[in-house]
């Protein structure tokens, strides 16, 4: 069992396989890939007194290691290679493409800047290869390469001819060699050997203990341009990136559905609505990390129909059974979901959901809300308005209600400045062009028959409609 008391220092290398295709002036060219030669992907996991090399093919290797501390002590030594097949070679004389590279590890640290060094070599190429690898070297500030070569590697080693440079904190990728495979060959590999140090400086270095560094050897990695540019793929990986900022939007295609409100061109707009708490210790995640939600009403639904439940007639509909039994859920979840663009469905995360109770059911909770895990979902009021955590709004999970409930979430970034009275207007959301209502999961706290709505002009405080009635579904999400 793990010791939450104990401090870890977690080492993470990915030596994933990569298959790259470049393209150049429209013509698909070059394949790259790159690859552990154990034919593996090795965790390294570095704990006080010892470290752990698990390799997720089964094989089992166990590298017990001592007293981690600062120290020359190697903490990452990973072999990789990295090979180029030119489908250009063959065409006319003149007419084959070099095939540029760079290799890089993708990264998250909350160590501090320069403290985790990073060493790389070329160290194997085939005798007729005719690679020119062009190092970048980035040494520290003041210090030049000359600095750190021939300084003493454990094996009786050295650092010659290694480029060196250091993981700073709060960036997410370290470039360390470029180069370039020529046009004239077909198959042709490069063998690396990375080193990952955390030495002594001759210094008090007490303060990082228990800091963290996760990372991945990537090829040909594309740093973050703006949300609205980049690939799902790629805004998934840098979620903690500076470039990505609130209010940031994005348009979305919609399979089946037409947005036709003028200059739209038939696309759906999000923008991320939070970035912040990634680690929120609240129940709800639903407003923790990176959270997107659509601008846009997409549709309209019911949250329930009206019917006969347990016996009784509801002309409005029902809030029995809270979110999770309500008709909008199942709509979102299992047809919504499916209609978004599979590269957005790829990286949306898993996400805990508390959502309030009506007065005639409690959830399973020791709170009485509900609680389920879900891809989309629907914001609550407190998520949007500061004061439906602080005062009454009628929904249990933001603001305990006649003595059940319990605030369970936080206010969204996006609305921050937010209440029922003041600065509502950005609650404002649009169908083709029209002020529209739009549903929130929160059952009415007060009415069997209700769930709470954002009305066309912002307004929530005590504003509710039937179950039945068909408001604006914009779902939020996370990805992470």
């Amino acid at each position: 069992m793990e010791n939450n008391n104990q401090k870890v220092l977690t080492i993470v290398i990915v030596a994933t396989v990569l298959i790259l295709v470049i393209i150049f002036s429209g013509v698909t060219y070059a394949f790259f890939t790159a690859n552990n030669p154990e034919g593996s992907t090795a965790q390294i996991i570095s704990e006080t007194g010892r470290m752990l090399i698990t390799y997720n093919d089964g094989t089992d290797n166990i590298v017990p290691v001592t007293n981690i501390q600062p120290s020359n002590t190697i903490l990452v030594n990973k072999t990789f290679t990295l090979t180029g097949s030119n489908t250009t070679v063959g065409m006319k004389p003149g007419d084959g493409l070099s095939m540029p590279y760079k290799v890089g590890v993708k990264y998250t640290s909350t160590f501090s800047d320069g403290m985790m060094h990073y060493y790389i070599k070329e160290v194997n190429r085939p005798a007729n290869s005719q690679v020119t690898a062009n190092y970048v070297i980035k040494p520290e500030t003041g210090k030049s390469e000359n600095d750190y070569k021939n300084q003493t590697v454990p094996g009786n080693d050295t650092y010659t001819g290694y480029t060196h440079g250091t993981f700073k904190n709060g960036k997410n990728y370290t470039e360390m060699v470029t180069g370039e495979f020529p046009a004239s060959l077909n198959d042709q590999t490069i063998t690396f050997n990375l080193i990952i140090q955390f030495p002594d400086n001759n210094e008090n270095q007490d303060s990082e203990k228990g800091k963290t560094f996760n990372g991945k050897i990537v090829v040909n990695y594309e740093s973050p341009k703006s949300f609205a540019e980049d690939t799902w793929e790629t805004i998934a990986e840098n979620t903690s990136s500076d470039v990505y900022n609130v209010g940031d939007t994005k348009e979305v295609a919609i399979d089946g559905f037409t947005n036709t409100e003028a200059g739209s061109n038939g696309l759906y707009t999000v923008r991320i609505a939070n970035n912040s708490n990634y680690d929120c210790t609240l129940d709800s995640k639903t407003a923790c990390g990176f959270v997107v939600e659509f601008v846009d009403i997409i549709t309209t639904h019911n949250m329930n129909s009206a019917g006969t439940y347990n016996g009784t007639y509801y002309d409005f509909g029902v809030n029995l059974g809270g979110w999770p039994s309500s008709s909008m859920r199942d709509y979102i979840q299992n047809t919504l979901l499916g209609k978004l663009p599979s590269d957005l469905q790829s990286v949306i995360a898993d996400t805990t959901v508390i959502s309030g109770h009506g007065p005639a059911d409690k959830g399973e909770r020791i709170d009485g809300n509900w609680g389920t895990t879900d891809k989309l979902y629907l914001l609550s009021s407190g998520e949007i308005y500061s004061d439906c955590l602080t005062s009454n709004c009628f929904d249990t999970a933001s603001y305990p209600y006649n003595g059940s409930g319990a605030t369970t979430t936080r206010q969204l970034d996006y609305y921050d400045g937010v209440t029922t009275s003041a600065n509502y207007e950005k609650t404002i959301k649009q169908q083709n062009g029209t002020s529209t209502r739009w549903w929130l999961r929160v059952a009415y706290a007060k009415e069997a028959w209700g769930f709470r709505i954002v009305h066309p002009d912002g307004i929530n405080y005590d504003v509710y409609y039937g179950a039945s009635y068909e408001g604006g579904v914009a779902p939020a999400f996370r990805i992470g």
